[in-house]
């Protein structure tokens, strides 16, 4: 045999051993990632009932911007710039998550299990029904999340009886996007929290 045939032999040998291994399966670079509620008081157990003035709450629609409404998680670069992160996503959609962890921030705050999340049954009527329209909720380049959503809340005759908008912010502690999602639960909370302020005024108003 030759040299030339030998090197030959050996390069195609090359060649299928790399193929073979491109062929072996890769492990998946995907993060998964969910917002959290607000800490439930330790003094506050489960079977505790709601206090007498517990309202029963609706909450939904939860409207998102379109630029959101993605399994990737967003930081906005610049003014008009977003980065959609290539590996780092929801593990649930975002609209889902952040409904459903304004309910649970709601429930807390409010001492309350009487809430339903929206669509709800035709028998289940709730006295106050809280929407919401996200207008802006991701980290900047400086690592700081804003939440900036108009709300408003409606009685059980779907009239407007509160509505507002919020703009809230809050430091990720550090670049990481685990910081920036902790932060983004931060800012969902503080706006639980003025919308629980708005809901206790309400129920505390004569002849509600």
């Amino acid at each position: 045999m030759t040299c030339k045939k030998l090197w030959s032999i050996i390069l195609l040998a090359c060649f299928i051993s790399a193929g073979c291994l491109s062929l072996e399966p890769r492990p998946d670079p995907s993060r998964f990632f969910a917002l959290t509620s607000l800490p439930r008081p330790g003094s506050m157990a489960k079977e505790d009932s709601p206090p007498p003035n517990a309202a029963f709450l609706g909450i939904g629609p939860i409207k998102i911007p379109g630029y959101l409404d993605r399994e990737q998680v967003v930081t906005r670069i610049s003014q008009n710039r977003l980065a959609i992160a290539e590996n780092d996503r929801w593990a649930e959609p975002l609209e889902e998550n952040f409904s459903r962890v304004l309910s649970q921030n709601l429930s807390i705050l409010l001492q309350t299990d009487r809430i339903v999340a929206y669509p709800w049954e035709r028998s289940q009527q709730p006295a106050y029904q809280v929407q919401v329209e996200v207008l802006r909720f991701e980290p900047n380049a400086e690592q700081l999340v804003e939440l900036s959503a108009r709300w408003i809340i409606v009685d059980g005759a779907k009239k407007t009886i509160s509505s507002r908008e919020s703009y809230l912010t809050h430091p990720a502690r550090d670049k990481s996007t685990e910081a920036s999602v902790a932060a983004m639960s931060d800012v969902v909370g503080g706006l639980s929290k003025e919308i629980a302020a708005d809901i206790r005024a309400l129920i505390s108003e004569p002849g509600r």
